[in-house]
């Protein structure tokens, strides 16, 4: 796909159960750095539950990084001659236009950076989700002023060493402050910096799901918004209920089958509409 002089691999998932002309939700799902749009799929294994569901899912794969592989740009991470928000603006209106997506039920999630970049659209196409889920990574950049209060879910392990929990330097690299492997951001925080976007109480309702899992529900927003973190003891940087985090133990710490963040996240969204 074209978008602003750049070609992006983008893998559309239509459920055999299409009918054209009948309004379609649509799920972007972002990978994360150095990934692609066809490991996501094996990640998150999105496609077999929008072939039980009947949606359709996006995976787009984003531009190279020298050094660092296929990213998606982020606020505070502005790269010359690319513009990532502008392609998944026009990600969205080709899913409309020619494969009847419904405007009404446009979703966003993402893995890492990709859970970065959903935040950002969170952030700046307020206006164009019905709903959001980031995963190991969420970020309420400093100048981030929603049109309108998303729902909105995110999932981060404690023991993440890619994306510390409460910030930190990243197992990426020797990063110091103000380096990309140094992260700021303490997670929990920035989620709630979206919920007081959103009008909600600050005081979230704690949840216990399991030994591994506890949730934070913000209550009171404005619009009855729904806010919920999920905080995964001993996570790591991984996707809950991946059918292949086993296979990614060593290299990205422990993944929970207590939760699904894959099928979390649709319940979520199947719940929400624009209008």
């Amino acid at each position: 796909m074209n978008s602003g002089g750049n070609s992006y691999e983008t893998r559309i998932y239509v459920p055999s159960g299409f009918e054209p002309g009948q309004p379609t939700p649509v799920v972007l799902n972002f990978h994360g750095l150095g990934s692609t749009g066809i490991q996501q799929v094996a990640l998150t294994d999105y496609e077999a539950l929008a072939k039980s569901e009947g949606f359709i899912v996006v995976h787009p794969t984003g531009l190279d990084i020298p050094g660092r592989g296929a990213s998606w740009e982020l606020d505070q991470t502005d790269i010359p001659g690319r513009d990532d928000l502008a392609y998944a603006n026009d990600l969205i209106d080709l899913m409309i236009a020619d494969y009847c997506g419904d405007t009404n039920r446009i979703y966003s999630t993402g893995m890492s950076n990709g859970g970065f970049f959903t935040s950002r659209l969170v952030c700046e196409l307020a206006d164009r989700l019905a709903a959001a889920s980031s995963i190991a990574g969420v970020s309420h950049f400093d100048d981030c002023n929603p049109s309108r209060a998303v729902p909105f879910l995110a999932f981060h392990g404690t023991s993440d060493k890619v994306v510390p929990f409460l910030g930190g330097t990243s197992s990426l690299g020797d990063g110091v402050a103000g380096d990309s492997t140094f992260f700021d951001q303490v997670m929990p925080e920035e989620f709630a910096e979206f919920a007081d976007d959103a009008g909600c109480s600050l005081e979230p309702e704690v949840k216990t799901i399991s030994n591994e899992v506890t949730s934070f529900d913000y209550g009171d927003c404005g619009l009855d918004t729904p806010m919920r973190f999920y905080e995964i003891t001993g996570g790591g940087h991984t996707w809950p209920g991946s059918p292949i985090g086993p296979l990614l133990t060593a290299f990205l710490g422990k993944t929970t089958d207590d939760i699904n963040a894959t099928t979390l996240s649709w319940q979520f969204f199947s719940e929400h509409t624009l209008n």
